[in-house]
């Protein structure tokens, strides 16, 4: 039972992944804590080892389909590596509970965002000459976020790819996937340190989310389905609610 539930994690992870550009582990973290109640540490990081052969698996689909942009990654990479280093250290003066709370306020945020995209995702109608001093600023958002939350950063790499850069939407999802795939390592080997990973968890996590990532990946390539987004929305605000509402119920 317990490798079913976790088996069943790791796939709705990995689609979302290749879907929608992101990490997956967001969602991972509450569904382990409630689900198989993992203590709130390693709920929060277990889940970041999967996400580098399940973003590794949507890359594949995307750079066979020529949508990733190379040029973008170094700069955004150079900004994220020492952001996310500082995010994993912040955790070690943060409580378990206040971490399961910021993740569910966290989760309510990227659910309001899913119901934004036709407006943060709205392509522009002429290509923008952008400073690569902003990829580094977006990298550091992004991987601070990483390194404290565990989780790829891809939420907010992808709508600000697409507002701020220009980046068509597909572009940036598979760009921000690829960083995502990059990302994923030394926040892993952080947490890895600071011993908040179920090795054991990890690895059938990763059995599942491999595999549906790459669907994801070559579903997003055919789709842009905008009532997807808003169903995926409706689910994170909702059980961000319930999640909430738990750890209240816990500390009362």
């Amino acid at each position: 039972m317990w490798y079913a539930i976790i088996l069943g994690i790791g796939g709705l992870i990995g689609f979302s992944a290749g879907l929608f550009g992101i990490g997956g582990a967001l969602i991972a973290t509450p569904l382990l804590k409630i689900l198989v109640e993992m203590p709130p540490m390693l709920a929060l990081a277990t889940p970041l080892p999967t996400a580098f052969p399940s973003a590794v698996s949507g890359t594949v689909a995307y750079y066979k389909a020529k949508l990733i942009d190379f040029s973008v990654v170094r700069f955004v990479i150079a900004g994220a590596l020492p952001a996310n280093l500082l995010g994993t250290w912040l955790t070690t003066f943060a409580s378990g509970q206040g971490m399961m709370l910021f993740t569910g306020c966290f989760m309510m945020l990227v659910g309001v965002t899913f119901f934004v995209r036709s407006w943060l995702l709205q392509e522009q109608t002429e290509a923008k000459k952008v400073s690569p001093t902003i990829f580094v600023v977006i990298g550091i958002i992004a991987g601070f976020l990483a390194g404290f939350l565990a989780i790829g950063g891809g939420l907010v790499m992808v709508p600000l790819f697409v507002r701020l850069c220009g980046m068509r939407f597909k572009q940036a999802t598979a760009t921000s996937l690829f960083c995502v795939a990059l990302l994923s390592i030394p926040a892993t080997l952080g947490h890895w340190y600071l011993g908040h990973i179920d090795w054991k968890a990890a690895l059938v996590l990763a059995l599942a989310s491999t595999p549906a990532s790459f669907l994801g990946a070559k579903a997003a390539i055919r789709l842009r389905n905008q009532t997807l987004e808003r169903i995926y929305g409706t689910f994170m605000i909702a059980f961000a609610v319930y999640f909430l509402w738990r750890q209240y119920a816990e500390l009362m």
